[in-house]
């Protein structure tokens, strides 16, 4: 999958320098953790897209999510989460030459992942005279969602000039993560494995797009 997703990235450079239309994107919402425990925060992305045919285009996106954690008995602890989820997409487009034009997206990637215990649990800890730490790998997701892309000034030609875009997206995908404690004084060290944290999100956003 990284092979695969790397490969769409380089394509999408090459095409870059190809006379196929393109657009680029820049977006911001609300994005809601679905995993048990987590919550909702910001949601952020930047998106550069070539067109195939008058329908079908690719788009690559690197995004940004976080959100709260209310932590768990058997999960991650109080505290807070980043997702950086790259992503590469198949983006079909409906109605195209008119001003509203809504679409679909279906596509996968790989979300690098940071994790951040809360402050106060750290302290709570250290006062027993032990330190904690958590951490959350990164992982493959899939995603698929729709929007629409509303033409605000017309460019040259038909696909190009300005368009405000608003759109949902829901990305699937789950990751991996690890705890120690640590006994500040002896060093003696406890540790274990969080296995198949559920990092599936359903994002929200409104932003700009410019074709050329």
């Amino acid at each position: 999958m990284k092979k695969s997703l790397a490969l769409g990235l380089a394509v999408l450079i090459l095409a870059s320098f190809a006379p196929a239309a393109k657009r680029l994107g820049l977006a911001a919402g609300y994005a809601k953790q679905l995993g048990s425990g987590f919550g909702g925060g910001l949601a952020a992305g930047l998106s550069f897209g070539f067109e195939l045919t008058p329908m079908f285009a690719v788009e690559a996106r690197a995004g940004l999510i976080t959100s709260s954690v209310s932590g768990s008995p058997t999960g991650l602890s109080k505290g807070s989460m980043t997702l950086t989820p790259l992503t590469v997409a198949l983006t079909a487009r409906f109605g195209k030459g008119s001003k509203l034009v809504p679409y679909g997206v279906l596509g996968a990637g790989y979300s690098a992942n940071s994790f951040k215990v809360d402050p106060g649990v750290k302290s709570d800890w250290t006062g027993l005279g032990l330190t904690l730490s958590e951490s959350v790998k990164g992982g493959l997701i899939v995603l698929a969602g729709g929007g629409v892309d509303y033409l605000l000034k017309p460019g040259p030609k038909p696909g190009q000039g300005v368009f405000l875009n608003v759109e949902i997206r829901y990305l699937m995908g789950k990751a991996d993560g690890s705890w120690s404690l640590t006994d500040t004084a002896g060093g003696e060290e406890a540790a274990g494995v969080l296995d198949g944290l559920d990092l599936s999100s359903l994002v929200f956003g409104v932003g700009l797009k410019y074709g050329f």
